[in-house]
């Protein structure tokens, strides 16, 4: 029976980006008989092992989701998490208590780096394989950088200023973190590389996709999902006329399905896990009440993604506050989950177009939406601020509870105009660095 040699590092806690934090107690080298270490797949990996990493890649870019969704909405007072079991999510994440960096909130942040590890794991055992091709090994390696630039993009929206570390290939030796500019042209460049393979990964990839990313299951297509997210960074940089350049190499358009793009599966059956996201009868994801009273009448987005309740819910643990809006958009165990979806991509047309001056596409791209939403045409004033709070406010109720008010209203300085229900609350513009990256920096100055 061939066995496995794997070194064992007992740490006391992990980095955020999954690499081991503060001193190590002790090293050893002990025969593993059952399970493949990761020094299995850097030496030479075979298809099957190349292939189960790339599977690996794909189900690991669901890691924290849930969990980013619900913190990043609380915090931009999109919604609230009644949560029976735990008050801190109506405490703490709302500024009525401090901030614990060693709170299960830090999920949003610390889950996001175990996709960070796989695609480093994977990175690594392509350059050192001869079981695939050049151009399948480039298929790899653009699936894998284009996970590892969206992970990261979800750390950075919640760390904000605090940065990541953008080097954690040696997990004993990870970088400094980097400030918010350059942890977004770091992940840039993450993405930019990603694309640059799939250009050359031939017309197929040798591994399968999920159903769930049909449309986006070959290089030349799952490209236009790498660009999509590439796009949000270059938006998030301020950088609108390296936005036009890569809306075109996106899936967007303007006449098509809001709703196509990627997106996560899930599936109950074991060994696979069920939708995080579904309410519970100890979790109730609420929105604001004032957002969706202020919808404009007729507002089909508000009746697809909240039931209006007879009798407004109730939370009373540590704080009071009612919502008669109940989330409806994840019902099912197996539901899928979107990554990024074509009405986002319209809306960052109609941010471009009005950034550029260029009010007649800024208003087609906000009508495209409004339309679908069963609402008349826009005909507000087309100055240039008047046109990105209109997109603003599409944007809020188009991308409900899909991650995006909190850094929308970040990148515009509109932190201040958020409305905060409940007297005290506050809107908390970032989380804590997680407690293991401090410790590491205090362990490792």
């Amino acid at each position: 029976m061939k066995t496995n040699k794997i070194h064992i590092f007992l740490a006391s806690a992990l980095l955020s980006t999954g690499v081991m934090s503060c001193s190590i107690i002790e090293t050893s080298e002990v025969i593993d008989p059952n399970s493949p270490s990761v020094s299995s797949v850097l030496n030479n990996a075979s298809k099957a092992q190349l292939d189960a990493l790339a599977v690996g890649q794909i189900a690991r870019a669901r890691d924290g989701v849930a969990t980013y969704l619900q913190v990043i909405g609380t915090m931009g007072k999109e919604l609230f998490n009644f949560n029976t079991t735990e008050s801190r999510w109506m405490t703490e994440l709302n500024g009525l208590r401090p901030i614990d960096n060693s709170a299960f909130y830090n999920g949003a942040t610390t889950g996001f780096g175990p996709p960070i590890r796989q695609a480093n794991t994977l990175l690594a055992s392509i350059d050192k394989t001869s079981a695939v091709s050049e151009e399948q090994k480039n298929g790899y390696r653009g699936l894998a950088n284009t996970f590892k630039g969206l992970a990261y993009l979800y750390q950075l929206n919640v760390q904000y200023t605090n940065g990541v570390r953008l080097n954690v290939e040696d997990p004993l030796k990870p970088s400094k973190f980097a400030t918010y500019d350059e942890s977004l042209a770091g992940i840039k460049k993450f993405l930019d590389d990603g694309a640059a393979q799939l250009d050359k990964a031939g017309s197929s990839f040798a591994f399968a996709l999920p159903a769930t990313y049909a449309g986006f299951n070959t290089p030349a297509s799952f490209k236009k999902f790498n660009r999509a997210i590439a796009l949000r960074v270059a938006l998030y940089q301020k950088d609108f006329t390296g936005a036009a350049t890569i809306l075109p190499q996106t899936f967007y358009s303007i006449s098509g399905d809001l709703n196509a793009g990627p997106s996560h599966a899930f599936n109950p059956t074991a060994p696979d896990i069920a939708n995080p996201l579904l309410n519970t009868s100890s979790v109730r994801i609420v929105a604001i009440d004032k957002i969706m009273a202020d919808a404009e009448a007729g507002d089909k987005r508000v009746s697809s993604k909240v039931t209006l309740l007879d009798k407004a819910l109730d939370y009373t643990s540590g704080t009071v506050v009612s919502s008669k809006y109940l989330s409806k958009i994840f019902t099912a165990a197996n539901q899928s989950v979107a990554i990024i979806r074509n009405e986002e991509l319209i809306l960052c047309a109609a941010e471009i177009a009005a950034q550029a001056g260029n009010t007649t596409d800024a208003v087609a791209n906000i009508n495209a939406v409004r339309k679908a939403a069963g609402l008349p045409d826009y005909k507000g004033a087309t100055g240039k601020d008047n046109l990105i709070n209109a997109i603003l406010k599409e944007r809020l109720y188009s991308l409900w509870y899909e991650g995006h008010r909190l850094v929308d209203m970040r990148r515009y300085g509109k932190i201040a105009d958020i409305y905060v229900p409940v007297t005290g609350m506050k809107v908390l513009e970032k989380l804590e660095r997680p407690v293991a990256e401090v410790n590491w920096d205090k362990a490792n100055p």
